[in-house]
C-alpha cells in the first residue's frame, strides 16, 4: 500500500481553513448500509464538535465512505479522522482504509458549493430521488 504514503506528503492543517475530508471503509465494503454503523460515524463526528476539536460544516455517510466538511480547531485533520476511525472501530467493529483525502477550501463560496456537492451525493449515487429521503447527512447551511 505504498500509494497511501503519498497522500500524506505535504499535508497540513490550518485552523482558519475548512477541509473536505473523504475516507472509506476497508476494501470499500458497504459497511454503512447498516443503520447503526452509519449513526456511529455521525456520533463520532458530533463528539469531535462537542469536544471543540473541530466544527462540522456538512457531512454525508455513504454506504462505503464518508464526506466530512470540517474546520479543525484544537486537533489537526489527521487527528480528527483518527478519532472517528478509532471510535467506530472500537465500538462497532468498523474497519477503515489506512488514509484519507483532504482538500482545503479557498473561499466561503467554495465551502458552500462543496457542502451542496456533499449532501447531494446520495441522490447522484441513485440511493434516493431527493436528498431529504436520505438519513445520514447534515449541513449548517440548511
Amino acid at each position: 500500500m505504498k500509494g497511501y504514503s503519498n497522500l500524506r506528503k505535504g499535508r497540513c492543517s490550518d485552523r482558519s481553513v475548512v477541509y473536505h475530508l473523504t475516507f472509506a471503509s476497508l476494501n470499500r465494503v458497504q459497511t454503512f448500509k447498516d443503520f447503526l454503523k452509519a449513526r456511529a460515524v455521525i456520533k463520532a463526528l458530533a463528539y469531535c464538535d462537542c469536544k471543540q476539536w473541530g466544527n462540522t460544516v456538512a457531512f454525508v455517510i455513504m454506504p462505503n465512505h464518508v464526506h466530512w466538511l470540517v474546520q479543525p480547531y484544537s486537533k489537526n485533520i489527521s487527528e480528527l479522522v483518527r478519532v472517528v476511525k478509532e471510535y467506530t472501530r472500537k465500538h462497532y467493529g468498523v474497519l477503515w482504509q489506512k488514509s484519507f483525502y483532504d482538500r482545503g477550501m479557498r473561499s466561503e463560496q467554495e465551502t458552500i458549493e462543496t457542502a451542496r456537492y456533499i449532501i447531494a451525493n446520495p441522490k447522484r449515487a441513485g440511493l434516493v430521488s431527493h436528498v431529504g429521503q436520505y438519513s445520514h447527512w447534515d449541513c449548517i447551511y440548511l
